[in-house]
């Protein structure tokens, strides 16, 4: 069954017509921009930022709209195009490790388990839990902790490998990462993420993050993203479309790379205050999704990580993390954006166009 229970295709979950609007990525220029389909609109609104950042003929404007309009047809297509892609995957790709794809104890680190029986004891508290956990960061309230064996963390490299040299056909992460793997059309949503969310992060979560959605965390978005020369070496900064993160450093051997967190993106500062967080083998960052944050060149090797949104619909439900507006509910596919609800009403009928091919 797909998430929430309805079968394939659509389900309880939805988006917000944002998605297809804002936070729309220009790599080369480093800006996340929004457009309404007018360029003037973007010119007035952005024109300034992209200019100091070396868009300065008419040229380079009109390259920046060609690619800003390329990535909203993208966004338009993704639904459509992802569930062929997990269509196809799940009829033809032999994985190397089928046993990965069931969640099982014997591949968390033994003290993770532990922090996670004490967030479910009677009586647990924050207090508590940061004896079980690292506080890398008590301001920007960033912790660490291990979450998975070495013996796991490399068979899930050996798997991600094997798919990444298969035939299969491959969607990007998401916007800003181009090497990677979608979970979700790996086949690895239902009997791997959803029961580590809802059996071990979400109890994490609760006592970590109670006033941003941590114990009512219902859906996700989770994905691989590899670094390595001549591919993605870093990550600009931005913050991400969740209320609480989880970034579990899988391997392999790279130097340097290190993570960045600045201000949250409610509390921005005039002067940004940064701190550089090294990634640790096998142990996971948990932050808040709206923590600024970003990743610095990777100068050798190849570096896996394991990236998981978590969201909660009760929060998101009463604003829109992305636009900062009350949320413009569209259908979704799977877990689409984690809000729950109705969608808009003038919504017009729309046609799948994959029940069509």
């Amino acid at each position: 069954m797909e998430p929430g229970g309805m079968g394939p295709g659509r389900g309880r979950f939805l988006a917000c017509a944002c998605f297809f609007t804002d936070n729309l990525f220009v790599a080369r220029y480093g800006l996340h921009l929004r457009y309404w389909g007018d360029p003037e609109q973007l010119r007035g609104e952005f024109g300034p930022a992209l200019r100091e950042r070396g868009c300065r003929t008419e040229e380079d404007f009109e390259a920046v709209i060609q690619e800003v309009e390329k990535e909203v047809q993208r966004r338009k297509d993704l639904d459509c195009h992802s569930r062929e892609r997990k269509t196809i995957i799940s009829q033809n790709y032999i994985p190397k490790h089928p046993e990965l794809y069931m969640l099982q104890d014997s591949f968390l680190a033994p003290e993770f388990v532990e922090t996670v029986q004490y967030c479910t004891s009677d009586g647990a508290d924050l207090q508590g839990l940061l004896n079980h956990v690292e506080s890398v960061s008590a301001d920007k309230r960033i912790f660490r902790l291990p979450v998975f064996t070495e013996e796991f963390c490399q068979a899930f490299i050996e798997e991600l490998e094997n798919f990444e040299q298969s035939e299969m056909p491959k969607g990007r992460p998401n916007s800003m990462n181009n090497y990677g793997v979608l979970l979700n059309e790996l086949g690895m949503d239902e009997a791997f993420i959803t029961p580590l969310r809802e059996t071990y992060l979400r109890p994490i979560s609760a006592l970590l993050y109670p006033d941003c959605g941590g114990g009512s965390l219902d859906s996700h978005k989770a994905f691989v993203v590899k670094y390595a020369l001549h591919e993605d070496l870093d990550l600009s900064s931005h913050y991400d479309n969740a209320e609480v993160t989880l970034n579990v450093s899988l391997g392999k051997e790279f130097t340097e790379g290190h993570l960045y967190f600045a201000e949250f993106r409610q509390d921005p500062k005039p002067v940004p205050h940064y701190i550089e967080v090294e990634h640790v083998p096998r142990h996971g960052l948990f932050h808040r999704g709206g923590q600024m944050h970003g990743a610095l060149p990777i100068a050798s090797g190849e570096r896996w990580n394991l990236i998981i949104w978590m969201r909660s619909s009760a929060v998101r439900n009463l604003l829109c993390p992305m636009c900062n507006r009350q949320p413009d509910l569209v259908p979704a596919e799977g877990f689409g954006d984690g809000f729950t609800g109705s969608p808009r009403d003038n919504q017009p009928e729309t046609v799948d166009l994959c029940s069509l091919t």
